[in-house]
């Protein structure tokens, strides 16, 4: 999987009493309408050649699209893996880790655009920078960053960074890149997207992997912990000045982190924690930027990949139910009320949100 396992926790967390709400069957279909709806990745299952999948859910008409990609393109596949994904100007890319491709689709009846492989790369996450007209790749094994032209996908240059890259973040007229080692690195990189040259280095927590801009202007970078450390280390959140590139304070938690984290237009930052006995995520955390007073399992569950609408302010999580069968997304408000569940495909991770 995409996701390093994290060590068990010491702090047992309820399950939530929810019932599901009742959805409406899959309709795999090329015809599928343009409006407003919630894209979601699946992953599939690690090493299964064709098991990433575009699933749509359409609030407006309580429907779920799956297989979008197969159903729009005579049941050509996606690829193995979905890792990272961008709705951007009309268009969906999709990146696979599996397969070492990023697929381009139209985000009005998801033909495919363009598909190009970058063997021996393992590409794991995804940034567009319209400014520059680039996107850039975390090759996860490579210690670099890729960078593509941002119309025909071709590899013009590579930035060297530290081990394990995962998420990216642009701010302050700067690239900053997650050096997760999976937990044996705690360093995050700033790269000059000009020069493409690295600025410096910003010491964090052990495994970074999460980076996202908050409400207050500064960065902040979910580190999962160090299972394997000595002694080993718990997970943390800390928070970076992209006017500095000096880190100004952080939050230390008493257990792993998974690594995933989104910022609210409320003041509020959401991360996901771990659940013990589980390698697939865990409860959503909620952090105040103002104070950074935490809300430890402020949902609580096993949940794999997060997004936030920002036009609602809802929360969609995804449950994989250890990628044994179709997982679920759930819906909550800021409020952590449950608004809806939906039937996804396996390994929902990530979401996009469609206008």
């Amino acid at each position: 999987m995409k996701r390093m396992p994290c060590f068990a926790l010491v702090l047992l967390l309820a399950a939530s009493g929810c019932t599901k709400d009742p959805v409406t069957p899959d309709i795999l279909t090329p015809n599928i309408p343009a409006v407003a709806g919630v894209y979601v990745m699946n992953e599939g299952n690690y090493g299964d050649a064709s098991g990433a999948r575009l699933s749509l859910f359409v609030p407006k008409t309580d429907t779920v699209y799956h297989s979008l990609v197969e159903g729009a393109n005579g049941g050509a596949h996606m690829g193995s893996t979905g890792d990272d994904c961008a709705l951007f100007r009309g268009k969906l890319y999709l990146l696979m880790s599996g397969s070492e491709n990023l697929m381009v689709l139209s985000s009005v009846d998801h033909t495919i655009l363009q598909n190009a492989y970058y063997p021996g790369s393992t590409p794991h996450a995804m940034l567009i920078d319209s400014t520059r007209n680039v996107i850039y790749i975390a090759r996860l094994y490579k210690s670099s960053i890729m960078i593509l032209n941002l119309q025909s996908l071709a590899v013009v240059d590579s930035v060297g960074v530290g081990a394990n890259p995962q998420q990216m973040a642009l701010a302050g007229g700067n690239l900053y890149v997650c050096n997760s080692g999976y937990g044996a690195d705690n360093r995050v990189t700033v790269i000059n997207p000009d020069t493409r040259s690295v600025v410096t280095q910003v010491r964090v927590g052990d495994g970074p992997t999460g980076i996202v801009l908050g409400s207050d202007g500064k960065l902040w970078v979910s580190c999962t912990g160090n299972a394997f450390g000595m002694p080993a280390s718990y997970g943390s959140i800390h928070r970076i000045n992209p006017s500095t590139n000096a880190r100004v304070d952080s939050v230390a938690f008493t257990e792993a982190l998974w690594g995933d984290l989104v910022a609210g237009g409320n003041g509020y930052i959401y991360a996901l924690g771990t659940t013990p006995g589980s390698y697939y995520g865990g409860p959503v955390h909620r952090i105040a930027v103002s104070s950074l007073a935490v809300t430890p399992a402020f949902i609580a569950g096993t949940y794999y990949g997060i997004g936030l609408d920002d036009a609602t302010g809802d929360l969609y999580l995804g449950d994989a139910k250890s990628f044994t069968a179709a997982g679920d997304v759930r819906i909550y408000t800021s409020d952590a009320a449950l608004k809806k569940i939906f039937v996804a495909e396996r390994g929902p991770a990530l979401f996009m949100f469609k206008r």
